[in-house]
């Protein structure tokens, strides 16, 4: 097991900017924006937050900062309404599952009162909060990562672990970006089930494939046996079918990059799912990640030392 510290800020992948993608702007009410761009919030805002009857609150720097702004019920129905473009009937099934996807991949996380049906949510209603996600902008990062996949001469894979809200996405778009440019560009298929990993680069030097909305299943066969991947991208892998979904691509020698939420290689394996990618040999090394001054720290592991902790 080895650890790696980075600090330099061009690692985490992200560039300084001033607050919101302009179409939060036409989404959001005009007093939260006003109190949003007052100029006593930090430059970088990772979350917004909002509450209905409560104080919204923003997440910067890994910080949770209060607001003054209080939204009313009405004022939440009609934000939501609006990140729907209008119809909140054609984004049932995805704010059933808790979230909606905006352009440029702004999730945003709904909670309120679910109607069930023989144990399944099949639809939201009295929308009381919502967590507005906003990715970084991005430049090449990842090296640690693709200075592995260059180690395994690409017959392994990453798996890329940390709690939520370090940066995993970030650092996977960056990866992505980083091993499908250069002068020795591999051909790269993005498997993007939820639509969050938009590529923001300008220039189209790219050898990338996005398969955006797929099926895990189904975007995996894709990217091996139509899309022909020399390496493959998920997020936030784990659940258990799409964990064989993934191992039956195994033999097509095809590795894979992904990342799952842990904060250890013990709590990593101790999932059915990892478990079997694990056995599989899916993955040459684990590398778990934080924030360090301003960049990331990686603890790599490789797949011995990790076998050990089981």
């Amino acid at each position: 097991m080895r650890s790696v510290m980075v600090n330099r800020a061009e690692d985490t992948g992200i560039e300084r900017r001033t607050y919101l993608p302009p179409m939060l702007l036409r989404m959001l009410p005009e007093r939260l924006i006003s109190e949003l761009y007052s100029g006593r919030l930090p430059e970088h805002i990772e979350e917004i937050r909002l509450h209905t009857g409560r104080c919204a609150s923003v997440v910067a720097d890994g910080h949770n900062i209060l607001l003054r702004t209080v939204l009313s019920a009405q004022e939440m129905t009609a934000t939501l309404t609006r990140m729907c473009g209008g119809s909140l009937y054609s984004h049932a099934p995805t704010i059933a599952e808790g979230y909606l996807t905006l352009d440029g991949g702004v999730r945003v996380g709904v909670c309120g009162r679910a109607a069930c049906e023989q144990g399944e949510v099949i639809g939201v209603y009295d929308v009381s909060g919502l967590c507005i996600r906003i990715p970084a902008h991005f430049v090449a990062s990842g090296r640690e990562i693709c200075n592995l996949m260059q180690k395994f001469r690409y017959t392994k894979g990453v798996l890329i672990y940390s709690p939520p809200g370090v940066g995993k996405t970030t650092l996977l778009r960056g990866v992505a970006m980083s091993l499908a440019s250069g002068e020795d560009p591999k051909r790269v298929v993005v498997i993007d089930t939820r639509g969050e990993m938009p590529f923001l680069q300008t220039g189209a030097a790219l050898c990338l494939d996005v398969l955006v909305g797929y099926p895990r299943r189904l975007g995996v066969e894709i990217a091996c046996r139509t899309m022909n991947a020399q390496v493959m991208i998920c997020d936030e892998i784990g659940d258990y079918n799409e964990a064989l979904a993934l191992a039956s691509v195994q033999n097509c020698g095809v590795p894979l990059v992904a990342t799952a939420h842990a904060s250890s290689v013990e709590e990593l394996l101790c999932r059915t799912g990892l478990r079997l990618l694990h056995d599989c040999r899916m993955f040459g090394a684990y590398v778990g990640i934080s924030r360090h001054n301003g960049g990331f720290s990686y603890k790599i592991t490789d797949w011995e030392s990790a076998d050990a902790c089981i």
